[in-house]
């Protein structure tokens, strides 16, 4: 495989998919329909999809209005009014053909409704034309910030470490070996070892291990997420050895990190 088309192949990474739903009949045929063209998270009510919003980050969410420990709105509300999270376009689940409902669903943020029962082909659309809406969003947001770099280094080089880190960053709790990773990326090991090496002044294992704990450092800080959650999110096996890194890296536990890093945040204001 060429660069070029390795370049390509990194683009093309399948959107990542967060649904919330507690109904496992929704579950199942959800999951057959767009597991073929789309990466999927599951939750199976508000306070666990909250959490997954926070360390996945997915492209867009399917949000059951009625799930058993809070209600669909306030899920939304609270996923759009957290940095983290607030970009990615948020679909309601919902067997009520109410207008009100659909409209106290936009109004804390959703862009979209789905009705159950659902309809293949209809269901398909809204999912793809929402993540190409916020494709074009995200694009737009980039080219803005491209054109304001002035003299941005374009070496083909550069291009191709920009895509490998980025393609470690989006599968941090499934990453390959870095023979297997190099392979997935089009190019061949000692390749993708010089490239870091020359451009970040680091090894990839260096690099994947800074981006795991770093990763990490922030979803103590700003989420509820467990440790032993976090550790599984950034591609631990267990919680003892993210610990142990963690500590480290960071000279104290994640337990005393997080305890420092909110007695560090600002007061809330009435």
């Amino acid at each position: 495989m060429s660069e070029h088309d390795s370049l390509s192949h990194a683009r093309d990474i399948a959107p990542l998919i967060l649904l919330i739903d507690d109904v496992p009949d929704d579950l199942r045929w959800l999951t057959a329909l767009l597991r073929p063209d789309y990466r999927m998270a599951f939750a199976h009510n508000g306070h666990a999809g909250l959490h997954k919003a926070q360390a996945l980050r997915p492209d867009l969410i399917l949000l059951d209005v009625r799930l058993p420990d809070m209600d669909g709105f306030s899920v939304c509300r609270l996923l759009k009014a957290d940095p983290l999270t607030q970009a990615a376009p948020v679909l309601f689940l919902s067997a009520c053909s109410q207008p009100q409902e659909r409209v106290d669903g936009l109004a804390v943020g959703a862009v979209d409704f789905i009705s159950k029962p659902f309809y293949p082909e209809e269901a398909r659309a809204r999912v793809r034309v929402h993540l190409e809406l916020a494709a074009q969003r995200a694009a737009s947001e980039a080219t803005t910030v491209a054109a304001r770099a002035e003299g941005a280094e374009r070496h083909p080089d550069r291009l191709l470490v920009q895509e490998a880190t980025r393609y470690i960053r989006a599968h941090l709790a499934e990453l390959p070996p870095v023979p297997e990773l190099a392979r997935r990326l089009g190019l061949h090991e000692k390749r993708l070892l010089a490239l870091f090496r020359d451009h970040l002044g680091q090894t990839v294992s260096g690099f994947i291990s800074e981006e795991r704990l770093g990763h990490g450092a922030r979803l103590l800080s700003e989420t509820t997420m467990s440790v032993q959650d976090i550790a599984q999110t950034v591609g631990f096996t267990n919680p003892g050895n993210f610990a142990t890194a963690f500590r480290h890296r960071h000279g104290q536990s994640p337990l005393a990190y997080r305890t420092a890093a909110r007695e560090q945040l600002p007061p809330c204001t009435a």
